[in-house]
């Protein structure tokens, strides 16, 4: 005669122990996907930082071996006497690779001293100093005098070459990181382009 009655009881009181079960469960999921979230948050978070911090990193190391290689022309002319340098120095931090240079007169590329000297009107054998410049590593304030003479006749004949606005020099040069600016005589000196390789400019190079 008792067993119906243990049943229900069992019954009744069976029903409130499944809820705070389920109820146990829900909190359990919702809180492991709370912190699963804020886990991946808290990853996102880091994996940011982390990739900032290496661009920095990156910008202070590339800053910190910056190459600015400019020209410098010097000439004087005193009535019995002229003079004409043609210069380029590293006026950077870090060391500059010269990739090569272009010098243009009268519509042509010089291949060398020589025809400069002969683009210009001058004689081969007038007195010309001269260093190689291209696929040269200039270190930081370092300079090379890349033409120069004492010569009065041809140092006059480079001077107005170079007053000639048809007239230019260029060059190309990278960082260690192989990081390249392309500048142009005909640009502000400062106005060197970055450019992502040198671009392959053959036999209008400047040969030394």
């Amino acid at each position: 005669m008792n067993e119906p009655d243990e049943k229900q009881h069992g019954e009744e009181t069976g029903t409130p122990m499944n809820s705070s079960t389920e109820r146990l469960f829900v909190r359990m999921t919702f809180w492991q996907t709370a912190l699963s979230v804020v886990g991946a948050f808290i990853g996102v978070i880091a994996l940011y930082a982390a990739l900032t911090e290496s661009a920095a990193v990156r910008q202070q190391t590339a800053a910190a071996v910056w190459p600015f290689v400019q020209t410098t022309i010097e000439d004087y002319d005193t009535g019995d006497t002229a003079g004409f340098v043609l210069s380029f120095t590293n006026a950077g931090v870090g060391p500059a690779k010269i990739r090569w240079v272009q010098l243009v007169v009268n519509n042509e590329a010089a291949h060398n001293w020589a025809h400069a000297v002969e683009l210009v009107g001058g004689e081969v054998g007038n007195n010309v100093s001269r260093n190689f410049i291209s696929n040269r590593v200039l270190r930081p304030d370092e300079r090379v005098d890349m033409l120069s003479t004492m010569d009065t006749d041809l140092a006059r004949r480079f001077q107005a070459a170079i007053a000639n606005d048809d007239n230019f020099l260029s060059y190309c040069y990278c960082s260690i990181f192989d990081t390249c600016w392309l500048a142009d005589s005909r640009k502000e000196a400062r106005d060197h382009e970055v450019v992502e390789s040198c671009p392959d400019i053959g036999d209008a190079a400047f040969g030394n």
